[in-house]
């Protein structure tokens, strides 16, 4: 009964409001859920935003296909070649084959030549570090970040447990 009242009384009301010429208070929209952040995001290439260290497989599929981005993957769909229009670099792979889970752990990132991954390293990774190995830690994870050039590709990999790079300050 009090549930029918309360009802009637809300409809007489908004009535009530709209002859009288109020102004009616729109329908609140819930906020966008907010992305996750994941780890190093800052160390990763751009060309694919909020990528980074720790981000689930099914949670950077929908990153590519926010970017219209469709990757080359392997049969047990660990490892994802991407090849964003524009980009500094040929391609990059993504891997999620590491016994920390289906989370990203490591990329490569593929050069046409090792001038250019040289260059694209000593800018990105080099610039005021100095000729020592390249390894960062955000002060927030419970890991560093490591990126070395070899040949015509640049890697990085996250040295967290579970991972083969686990502890190794060296490639």
């Amino acid at each position: 009964m009090f549930g029918t009242l309360s009802i009637r009384l809300g409809a007489v009301a908004l009535a009530a409001a709209l002859l009288l010429g109020a102004p009616i208070a729109a329908a609140q929209t819930p906020p966008a859920p907010k992305q996750a952040a994941y780890t190093y995001s800052d160390q990763l290439p751009a060309e694919i935003p909020g990528v980074g260290f720790e981000m689930p497989k099914q949670a950077f599929m929908d990153a590519l296909a926010a970017k219209k981005l469709t990757p080359t993957t392997n049969e047990a769909k660990t490892m994802f070649l991407v090849q964003p229009a524009g980009a500094p670099y040929n391609n990059v792979v993504y891997f999620f084959n590491s016994p920390a889970g289906e989370i990203l752990t490591e990329i490569e990132i593929r050069f046409a030549s090792e001038a250019q991954a040289k260059a694209y390293f000593d800018a990105k990774y080099r610039k005021d570090y100095g000729y020592a190995d390249y390894i960062k830690s955000d002060g927030i994870s419970a890991y560093k970040v490591k990126a070395w050039s070899f040949q015509n590709k640049v890697f990085v990999v996250a040295m967290m447990a579970n991972t083969r790079w686990e502890g190794k300050d060296h490639p």
